[in-house]
């Protein structure tokens, strides 16, 4: 259907249609005539166009949401119309441009200008990331533990903590003493919560992990208080190997 040339289609062009946030709406490319680019696009009438004029020409003030020129990807906001059906849009008013699209036959084929987008500048190459220092070849972790009563030096059994095996799971697998009988009742099941789990490392701390958080506020620091420990919080040190005598059920001071 042909669209009639009246001063209603004037005003029609005019009002802004309803407005839905797409991808073209939200870019808009400004014209500078220094640096302008210009994009050939091919649209099925009706265009989905509003243009406005202005002392440069026509220009794409708007487009109709999932029109044909919004769904091109080719058409934006702030486009200057140079020419439709190669018939050339400078200098001419905007009843002789409506004539070219309104009496075009089959696609119409728009060619726009606008302005050139600069590349944006290459990111700075992320530099190679420090290798890690080689590690230090050592030995299997094997510490020996020596376990004692209360007040006593004389071991009543012995164990072997190797790997990332937790000194709470050693005691109570070999079947030692771990927990009084509060402890029993008590006990958190090795979250470091609960501080029941206490023993005192008599020799070989060095072989084992540094105290955690846990540990000083349960059991607190300072030279005598450093051997006390949450078996549920010590590990063998990495490659560690040797003789660890350990405090059960300690008496508390």
């Amino acid at each position: 259907m042909m669209l009639a040339r009246t001063s209603s289609f004037r005003s029609f062009r005019r009002s802004r249609v309803s407005r839905v946030t797409t991808a073209h709406q939200r870019s808009s490319r400004a014209v500078c005539a220094s640096t302008a680019q210009t994009t050939s696009v091919m649209l099925e009438k009706p265009l989905g166009i509003s243009f406005a004029e202005t002392p440069a020409g026509l220009v794409v003030d708007d487009l109709v949401a999932d029109g044909n020129a919004d769904l091109s990807n080719d058409v934006y906001l702030g486009d200057t119309l140079v020419s439709v059906n190669d018939f050339a849009c400078e200098g001419k008013t905007f009843d002789a441009i409506m004539d070219v699209i309104i009496d075009a036959q089959g696609p119409v084929k728009l060619v726009l200008a606008h302005e050139a987008v600069a590349p944006e500048p290459a990111a700075a190459p992320t530099p190679a990331p420090t290798p890690a220092p080689a590690a230090v070849p050592n030995g299997p972790t094997n510490v020996t533990l020596a376990f004692v009563e209360a007040g006593s030096t004389t071991p009543v059994a012995e164990a072997s903590l190797d790997g990332n095996v937790v000194l709470r799971t050693a005691m109570l697998d070999g079947g030692r003493e771990l927990y009084d009988t509060w402890g029993k009742l008590m006990n958190c099941g090795g979250a470091g919560q609960c501080g029941t789990c206490v023993v005192r490392v008599l020799e070989g701390g060095d072989l084992l992990s540094e105290r955690t958080d846990a540990e000083v506020g349960h059991l607190g620091s300072g030279k005598e208080r450093n051997s006390y420990r949450l078996a549920c919080q010590v590990e063998p040190r990495k490659g560690a190997q040797g003789r660890c005598v350990v405090e059960m059920k300690p008496k508390k001071k």
